[in-house]
């Protein structure tokens, strides 16, 4: 095993990276004065993975052993062009290196240590899809009637229970907060997460929640395992860390509580993921949580141009609670934004559209355009008024409007009306239709097609099967 030596008196000038050349000022006093705790603000478009790349080339430059740093990142493909640019800047690849998701990192160690909780190291993750469908297991376990009142989806359960583990919160809090119509069902709802986690625990297997609350678990009580991870990572390095939650803040604090090497990169006006419980006072309360906290702020901004800048710093100055910044553009100058009141979402709406076609028609390919919204049930009003102008558009990061479950429900029965003999429109219909499967619908829809109008399908001449007579009666 190659020995590290650690260099506290590393002399740059001997470094393979000229630092002080690929690096501004507000980078490099990151890259060289990160031990200790760190708390890097780092605004949008400022560098912050190159900060973070040239940070982990310094440490190992400086003799630290690859296997003494975790590297903890928001998605995997993150973490795996941090170290291709290590490798880049190195001409090594930092073999050893832990670096990862959360959910990652925790798998990994749960594999090692999981067996002081009592879990074989072959445990099974559960996608969402898995734990949707143990959902419902207990849900029929339970004997709940699930038609008499409305209540809510396996999905909508599962994203309950999520909430509840993410956030440190008692599930009677969140749903009161957060899904207040099921409010009068809360009990069953705790019932129904209790033998949830008996049969997880029951089949060996995890969700993805239980991956961060297993490890946070194994850190406080097992304190042989945290005195030997801790010592482990002497530096920890977490990105994006304003989307981080309650349980991911104390697993770092544990990881980190040997050498208190803690740098955690983020940007408190970027946080967007409260609906996944990312809890913004972990990094506005960084510095009360560590001792002797050095703040850093990179504030040079390489993405976008001084106008935009000016918008941005305006607006954010209004946020209560933040740490005070403000961005600076390399960029040259462009055109100014323009702010465009609107008096509802329609009008808004037709706004958006008539400036598509404009500029469409002035060359402007569709593909360069783009519309953002803050949540995506604001998007409806616009694919309205979009499919009305016969503007093509592609929708990312879920379906658009027309093609979800539950529009396409509500569509075909309106297409029904419209035409009797829609058959596709019939064997989406009819396939929710409780006694009715794929053989009996496909032979109904057939069967329609007969008929001239949809009061002769309703009034009693169709032959409907007899399993699937109570489901068609119940509809009818």
């Amino acid at each position: 095993m190659k020995e590290f030596i650690l260099q506290d008196d590393f002399d740059l000038s001997k470094a393979s990276i000229d630092y002080k050349q690929e690096l501004n000022p507000e980078q490099l006093n990151v890259v060289l004065n990160g031990d200790g705790a760190c708390l890097v603000l780092a605004g949008a478009g400022s560098g912050k993975t190159r900060t973070i790349t040239y940070r982990v080339a310094y440490l190992l430059e400086r003799g630290v052993s690859p296997e003494s740093i975790l590297l903890v990142t928001f998605t995997n493909k993150a973490a795996k062009e941090m170290l291709s640019r290590v490798e880049g800047l190195l001409g090594r690849y930092p073999t050893g290196l832990w670096g990862g998701t959360f959910h990652s990192i925790a798998n990994r160690l749960l594999r090692i240590y999981g067996s002081q909780l009592g879990y074989s190291s072959n445990f099974t993750i559960l996608d969402s899809e898995d734990s949707k469908s143990l959902i419902k297991v207990c849900i029929k376990a339970l004997n709940v009637d699930t038609t008499s009142r409305r209540f809510p989806s396996p999905a909508k359960v599962h994203a309950m229970i999520s909430y509840v583990q993410n956030s440190g919160r008692v599930m009677s809090d969140v749903i009161e907060s957060k899904y207040s119509s099921f409010l009068e069902i809360a009990p069953i709802i705790e019932r129904i997460a209790e033998l949830y986690a008996q049969r997880k625990r029951q089949a060996d297997a995890m969700d993805f929640d239980d991956l961060l609350l297993k490890l946070r678990e194994l850190l406080y009580h097992h304190e042989g395992v945290r005195q030997k991870l801790a010592h482990q990572f002497e530096y920890v390095l977490v990105d994006e860390y304003q989307d981080t939650n309650v349980v991911q803040a104390e697993i770092i604090r544990q990881l980190a509580s040997e050498h208190g090497n803690v740098l955690v990169v983020g940007d408190d006006a970027q946080s967007i993921y409260s609906f996944r419980a990312a809890e913004i006072r972990n990094i506005l309360g960084f510095p009360q949580t560590y001792a002797d906290t050095k703040t850093f702020r990179l504030t040079t901004n390489y993405r976008s141009s001084p106008e935009i800048l000016a918008v941005a710093n305006s607006s954010i100055t209004k946020n209560r609670d933040q740490f005070k910044k403000e961005l600076t553009a390399v960029r040259s100058s462009l055109e100014r934004p323009s702010l465009v009141p609107a008096s509802n979402a329609s009008q808004e709406a037709q706004f958006i559209a008539q400036k598509i076609l404009t500029l469409r028609e002035d060359g402007m390919p569709l593909s360069e355009i783009a519309v953002l919204f803050r949540a995506a049930f604001h998007s409806q009003t616009l694919e309205f008024e979009l499919m009305k102008r016969d503007i093509p558009y592609e929708y990312r990061g879920g379906l658009k409007f027309f093609e979800r479950a539950h529009v396409k429900d509500i569509v075909s029965h309106l297409r029904i009306r419209q035409n009797a003999k829609d058959e596709v429109a019939w064997m989406r219909i009819l396939g929710l239709l409780n006694g009715v499967g794929l053989t009996s619908a496909e032979a109904m829809a057939s069967q329609f097609k007969g008929y001239e109008s949809l009061s002769e399908i309703l009034n009693g001449n169709s032959k409907i099967p007899k399993r699937a007579q109570a489901g068609w009666e119940g509809s009818a």
